[in-house]
């Protein structure tokens, strides 16, 4: 009886999701990306502090969640245009293994809100009203 109460009211979604609140846009993206571009970038960062920089500008740049070579990360080419960042969005989402951060370029505020088990039971909120992002932490 519970379980059939529960999944009418559950909403799944696609990766990536985008979330259309009032007049702004997120897009939720859950990726391992930031081991992925350590893996075939180039040039690496000066600093490993400088990693979500990093990664906040190459996706912002290239106007795509998927800024790799096509051997790197295979995208469905029918599907392609869920992945695009253009318009940029106001929040873009990567929900990442790596530790939490929040970076805001260009008019549009990225985040990782980090693994919650990894990070004492902290995680991140976004507000809206405010556009900005709250660090919350459970209390143990």
């Amino acid at each position: 009886w519970y379980q059939r109460r529960v999944r009418a009211r559950a909403h799944m979604c696609s990766n990536p999701a985008r979330v259309q609140y009032c007049s702004q846009e997120m897009v939720l993206f859950r990726e391992n990306l930031i081991n992925k571009m350590c893996r075939h970038c180039i040039k690496f960062p000066a600093r490993s502090e400088e990693l979500h920089v990093h990664l906040a500008k190459t996706l912002l740049s290239q106007g795509h969640l998927a800024p790799l070579p096509l051997h790197a990360m295979p995208v469905f080419w029918s599907h392609d245009h869920a992945l695009r960042l253009y318009p940029i969005p106001d929040v873009v989402v990567v929900a990442d293994k790596y530790d939490a951060f929040s970076v805001s370029a260009t008019d549009c505020l990225m985040f990782n809100p980090g693994s919650f088990p990894k990070s004492n039971f902290s995680f991140k909120v976004y507000l809206p009203a405010q556009k900005k992002i709250e660090n919350c932490e459970i209390a143990t």
